[in-house]
């Protein structure tokens, strides 16, 4: 019930953030209408930056709720994040017992990180589903040696694959060296994963796709590996965030405090097995549960740090095996009732009334990527004119603004004034963007400018005709008046 809570209140009152949130949502409208759900499109053209399997989750809510719905375009997280819970549920069940499960789970739906990336557009949280999926499946068929389970897995697998190209892979970071781990030392045997029907259900659900889409449009496959891939990962091909020091904000702070109080019951759990029985942990690493969860937490997270492609959603996967961790040290301090229930309770209400009231404040509180906000302050000055164009600079294209307003936004490119002084590099600029919203045209031109450039325009000469409107406290918009 928390968990439902979290994640629906207030999931489509925020409008959509760019630049991520946007792109997404306009991607899955125009792959709809294109009604070919496999390839995405986004402008009029293909998007192949990703596969088409969140595309078509995004769509399945617009096809529902309208297609300029917030709610639509979030509306698929909200089963992904309730089933990620379930299958943590189930996992932390299988690894120990219904205790650890239900704590597991209970922190899982109750932190703040996590409930926060079930209400951002992106592949991330339908990547985690297929991660807990994989992880169960794997566990299960550890287990049991169940042939079902071990389809199950090879599903999973697939499904990560195409839902975020090698990223579907992440759990393996974990179980290869499990697998091996167990064969070196205990003489396991566990071929038995490596199934051709297993094999099949993985190339068919999560590998296919690349391989048609490189038949008809080739070239495809070389671009996905060495730009989507060793490009972002290696290179910092796409500028997101390749610095260094960039981890610390992105990854180590989620890590530490992403699962909100549940923190300080945990330290307060270490704490007092620390001064009663004299160590913080009661267990081994040679345990096979702990084995898999260490190493599907630290090799993931060692991935993540030294990928130079950073964004704060992607180290949503090592939350799994975290929780599930903090899961079990909870159910142990339990035991030993150095906690009780009513402490677990507690900390999970105080956490849901924090995420629920964030993601409500959120919804009204003022932010310059906020572009529902936008779409809904410039509406005077677009009732003004019939069918304008607009354009922004020093910005990327505002692809929130089309999906709540079917107006493009296209960045305006600006010549570079390399080797002039400040002064006279602005004002050419300047003279740039009054020629262009000059320009005889059948419509009205009008240039967005984030409102931190306002200062520096009102230092220049500028022509009577050249009007200045000030949509809201981040937005200015600039046309030419005759």
């Amino acid at each position: 019930m928390l968990s439902f809570l979290c994640v629906t209140l207030f999931q489509g009152s925020r409008g959509l953030y760019e630049t991520t949130e946007g792109r997404y949502a306009l991607c899955a409208r125009e792959t709809m209408q294109s009604g070919n759900l496999l390839e995405p499109v986004l402008h009029g053209k293909h998007h192949w930056t990703k596969p088409p399997l969140t595309y078509i989750a995004i769509a399945s809510g617009l096809f529902i709720f309208g297609d300029n719905s917030t709610w639509g375009a979030r509306f698929y997280l909200i089963p992904a994040f309730i089933l990620t819970v379930v299958f943590v549920y189930l996992f932390a069940k299988s690894l120990w017992d219904l205790p650890t499960g239900v704590i597991s789970a209970l922190i899982y739906s109750c932190s703040p990180f996590l409930v926060g990336g079930a209400n951002s557009i992106s592949t991330d949280t339908l990547l985690v589903l297929w991660h807990s999926l994989t992880f169960f499946a794997f566990w299960k068929a550890y287990q049991a040696k169940s042939r079902w389970f071990v389809y199950l897995f090879w599903l999973g697998i697939g499904l990560g694959c195409i839902t975020k190209g090698p990223m579907g892979f992440i759990p393996l970071m974990g179980i290869v060296p499990f697998c091996l781990w167990r064969w070196l030392v205990y003489k396991e045997k566990l071929w038995y994963f490596i199934s051709p029907i297993g094999i099949f259900i993985f190339l068919i659900v999560g590998i296919a796709w690349y391989f048609w889409e490189n038949i008809k449009y080739p070239g495809l496959l070389q671009y996905w590996l060495f730009h989507e891939t060793v490009g972002r990962l290696a290179e910092g091909e796409f500028d997101r965030n390749p610095e260094w020091y960039k981890v610390f904000p992105m990854y180590f702070l989620p890590v530490i405090f992403g699962t909100g109080f549940w923190l300080f019951l945990l330290l307060y759990a270490l704490y007092r097995n620390k001064k009663d029985n004299g160590k913080y942990f009661s267990f081994s690493c040679s345990e096979p549960q702990w084995f898999l969860l260490i190493a599907s937490f630290v090799f993931p997270f060692i991935f993540f740090l030294v990928s130079k492609s950073r964004l704060t959603l992607y180290i949503l996967p090592v939350f799994i095996p975290l929780t599930i961790m903090m899961g079990r040290v909870l159910q142990s301090a339990m035991e030993c009732n150095f906690i009780s229930v009513k402490k677990l309770v507690i900390i999970a209400v105080i956490n849901s009334v924090l995420i629920i009231s964030a993601k409500g404040f959120s919804a009204y509180y003022p932010n310059e990527k906020d572009m529902k906000q936008l779409a809904n302050d410039i509406q005077p000055l677009l009732s003004q004119f019939h069918q304008p164009e607009f354009y922004c600079i020093k910005s990327n294209n505002l692809n929130g603004f089309e999906f709540y307003t079917h107006i493009p936004v296209p960045e305006k490119e600006l010549p570079e004034e390399q080797g002039l002084d400040p002064q006279t590099a602005l004002k050419n600029i300047m003279e740039t963007i009054t020629n262009f919203l000059a320009e005889k045209t059948n419509t009205q031109r009008i240039i967005l400018i984030p409102r931190k450039y306002e200062k520096v325009i009102k230092t220049l000469t500028i022509p009577d005709k050249l009007k200045i409107y000030p949509v809201n406290k981040f937005w200015v918009a600039m046309y030419y008046s005759e």
